[in-house]
């Protein structure tokens, strides 16, 4: 039979996902960072995968009651922030990823 096939589903959710949450948009070029996986709080397993991907335009909006603040950093600025663990390599890992473009 017929297959149903969703392309670019990954990228399609990356891209929503940061508009409604951060009211911003990204590019089209994605490069995979890591993955985490975990057990949250209520049970629930995730599997959490990190992208690295371009700011293309718009204000960062935060999603009211998903964040409460934000800040543009470069590779130096990103360690004076007390962060999840791994964040500070992510943010230099995504800078030089694009940086060498």
């Amino acid at each position: 039979g017929d297959v149903i096939d969703f392309e670019n589903a990954v990228e399609d959710l990356l891209k929503r996902e940061t508009k409604e949450e951060a009211g911003i948009e990204i590019g089209d070029e994605f490069q995979y960072i890591n993955s985490v996986a975990f057990v949250r709080p209520d049970g629930i397993p995730v599997i959490l995968l990190k992208f690295a991907a371009k700011y293309v335009s718009g204000e960062v909006l935060p999603e009211e009651g998903a964040f409460t603040d934000y800040a543009w950093v470069d590779a130096d600025e990103i360690k004076d922030y007390q962060c999840i663990d791994g964040v500070h390599y992510e943010v230099e890992k995504t800078i030089k990823i694009f940086k060498d473009c």
